[in-house]
């Protein structure tokens, strides 16, 4: 069973941000994920500033779209998405370089298919989907499709849009943050190995780093939530860090 470090001794850190690690720690855990032994915390809770619950709802959209466009839905049809709600201003240079291509390259395709997990993470935070469950799996699909499929045409959507309390969505960062950091860790220190099901409780069942469906799940999320809270700083989707 892994160390976990001391919260107490966090000079900097708040007594939220301490009990925050600690649901984190009791998270890793259980499944003797490795853990960081210096002090690591998101930001609190009156510093972190959230992206407004429109834009949260206009990029949620922009993903859909790119999404449907790695999935091979004609070009046609999915910038039909972004100008349904005039969304240009929200789309990245790279996301409209993408959107634009008449033959995108089948590996930048394969990639962006995994915003699907950001924008299962994003209807989260939006209230749709109920809870984010450990990420040993890839979101539900269909689910997501209905979900999103019946709201790419409703102006309701983004004028109605709610976050979850900021509270949640730092507990969601402070967790993944955490596994990002083990992935990375295991990356460097187990040759490029990694668990299945990020479970290091489990002894026999390994596969290499690049086979890992978990770790593209854990890198959407990291990246997502990174940008929900504008950290490090605010910043535009394509340059979202994830440091951990």
């Amino acid at each position: 069973m892994p160390i976990n470090p001391s919260p107490e001794t966090w000079e900097h850190a708040n007594e939220r941000q301490r009990d925050r690690a600690l649901r984190s720690f009791s998270e890793l855990r259980s499944r003797s994920v490795p853990a960081y032994t210096g002090p690591l915390f998101v930001d609190a809770d009156t510093d972190a500033t959230l992206q407004s619950p429109d834009e949260v709802a206009r990029r949620t959209l922009v993903l859909w779209a790119v999404a449907l466009r790695a999935e091979g839905v004609p070009k046609a049809e999915a910038i039909g998405i972004v100008r349904t709600f005039d969304l240009w201003e929200t789309v990245s240079p790279s996301e409209k370089a993408f959107l634009e291509c008449d033959t995108p390259s089948p590996e930048e395709s394969q990639r962006l298919v995994w915003r699907l997990e950001s924008i299962w993470l994003l209807m989260w935070a939006l209230g749709y989907v109920e809870q984010l469950d450990w990420p040993s799996s890839v979101c539900d699909v269909p689910r997501l499709a209905s979900l999103v499929g019946a709201l790419e045409t409703d102006p309701a959507f983004i004028k109605a849009a709610k976050l979850r309390p900021i509270s949640e969505i730092l507990d969601a960062q402070d967790l993944i943050m955490r596994i990002h950091w083990a992935i990375r860790n295991a990356y460097v220190i187990e040759d490029g190995m990694i668990p299945v099901g990020l479970d290091w409780s489990q002894n026999d069942d390994w596969i290499p780093f690049t086979l890992s469906a978990e770790v593209r799940i854990v890198e959407q999320r990291h990246h997502t939530l990174n940008w929900l809270v504008n950290y490090p700083n605010p910043q535009k989707w394509d340059n979202v860090d994830t440091p951990s």
